[in-house]
């Protein structure tokens, strides 16, 4: 093992912030490439420093608390980041983007009113943590991306605790095209005690659940 890969392997296991991370392994390899310029052959060298993870581990627990709600925070930034791509995909599926949008009543194959029970049926699905019922609504395009447990886990880095159902805020629904397919897209507003969330619901002509996405 190099010295380069030995710190980056410690780097990866110290529960602390990037820049703290940043000095520690700077530090660590100073070290090492002072014993081995005095002519000290490598592998005595990290023998002496032990396995990485025990090596990270002397350092874990000297931080002090700030440091590691400084971790803490990062590492929920890096979930939210995952949470996005998963989002993104989510988009990607719906095909929010389309670019011909009309009227729901003009196509003459949604109703707004179903639209809208389906629409309010997979919110209440979600604010029960019914997630494998929303699995159930979707189309099978969807369902090979995203399931049960990617939806939970997008709801807690979201902020899990939206707190309880207060109503809806804003409704609106209109009719989307792309290539010959037609979608029914419900907007909705939701108040809850801790948060509020819009929600961009997308069924297909089948009134099979297309895309879901939440801010």
């Amino acid at each position: 093992m190099t010295a380069q890969r030995y710190v980056s392997e410690v780097g990866k296991l110290l529960k602390c912030s990037s820049s703290k991370k940043k000095e520690v392994k700077a530090q660590l390899l100073a070290q090492i490439n002072e014993k081995t310029d005095k002519g000290e052959p490598l592998d005595k060298v990290l023998g002496g420093l032990g396995i990485p993870w025990d090596y990270a581990n002397l350092y874990n627990d000297r931080f002090d608390r700030a440091e590691r709600k400084k971790a803490k925070r990062e590492k929920n930034i890096r979930r939210a980041l995952i949470v996005a791509a998963i989002i993104a995909v989510i988009i990607v599926i719906a095909r929010i983007n389309l670019p011909s949008w009309s009227a729901i009543e003009d196509g003459g194959i949604f109703e707004a009113a179903q639209v809208e029970d389906e629409a309010l049926r997979i919110i209440d699905f979600f604010n029960s943590g019914d997630y494998d019922s929303i699995v159930e609504c979707m189309n099978d395009e969807m369902q090979e991306t995203l399931n049960a447990a990617k939806l939970s886990y997008a709801k807690a880095q979201f902020n899990g605790n939206f707190g309880a159902f207060k109503g809806i805020e804003e409704k609106a629904f209109s009719q989307a095209e792309q290539k010959g397919e037609k979608y029914a897209v419900a907007q909705i507003k939701a108040s809850y005690e801790n948060v509020t969330v819009s929600y961009t619901i997308t069924f297909d002509a089948d009134m099979k659940l297309a895309g879901i996405y939440f801010r």
